[in-house]
Order: structure tokens, then C-alpha cells, then sequence
């Protein structure tokens, strides 16, 4: 996808704003889908070494029951935005684009929480 730049139409707090990271190769164990908002399906839990928690895409891991194997590098993290903030969307999945604010920080934001902004 060629980056897109968007404008926050809906304030969202990020409730995992510390970046857990996974490697391509990692290892982790497959927890429960998440199933609490039909705008995010393809979302699991996984838990790996060192105390590394978080919600991954399931097209970035090979599961094989309840294990699985990252096939790309994942950053968790997720930014808080605030209305008419401009963010430049590179990659969109399960509901999130992963953002970078003008700062140059990155991180996901709910697509349903930016509009793709008018030139």
C-alpha cells in the first residue's frame, strides 16, 4: 500500500501505549481471539519470553494449535491521537493502520477513528 495521509476524526487513547515487540521466528503461545468488536476480527493474544504480551494480526504468525511462529517483524504499539491530528497511514489491517504522527512516531490507530483527508 503506497502511504495515505489521514485526519483523526474521533479522539482514542491507546490502552497498550508500551511497544511490545516480536521477531520474525519468535515463538509464542496462542491465546483467545478477539472477539469483542466486529470491526477488529483476526486479532489474537499471544504471549511470549521475557513477559511479552499482546494482540497480533492473525496473518503475522503460523499457528499450529495453540503455538506459533511470527513470519514478520510486529510493533503493538498503539498511539493516542486527538481530533485534527494528521497521521500518514502505511499499512492497514484487522482495523488498524499503522500511523505515523507528524512527530515521527509510530504506532497502530483504529481506522474508524480517521478519515482519508481531501487535498
Amino acid at each position: 500500500m503506497n502511504p495515505k495521509h489521514y485526519r483523526v476524526i474521533t479522539n482514542y487513547k491507546s490502552p497498550y501505549p508500551d511497544p511490545t515487540v516480536f521477531h520474525k521466528g519468535e515463538k509464542v503461545r496462542v491465546g483467545q481471539e478477539f472477539k469483542q468488536d466486529p470491526d477488529w476480527e483476526n486479532w489474537v493474544w499471544c504471549e511470549g519470553g521475557n513477559n511479552k504480551k499482546a494482540w497480533v494480526p492473525k496473518q503475522y504468525i503460523d499457528i499450529a494449535v495453540t503455538t506459533a511462529k511470527f513470519n514478520r517483524d510486529y510493533n503493538a504499539m498503539e498511539l493516542s491521537v486527538q481530533v485534527g491530528e494528521e497521521l500518514v497511514v502505511y499499512e492497514i489491517v484487522n482495523g488498524f493502520g499503522m500511523s505515523e504522527k507528524t512527530n515521527g512516531i509510530r504506532g497502530w490507530v483504529p481506522m474508524r477513528n480517521m478519515e482519508i483527508k481531501k487535498k
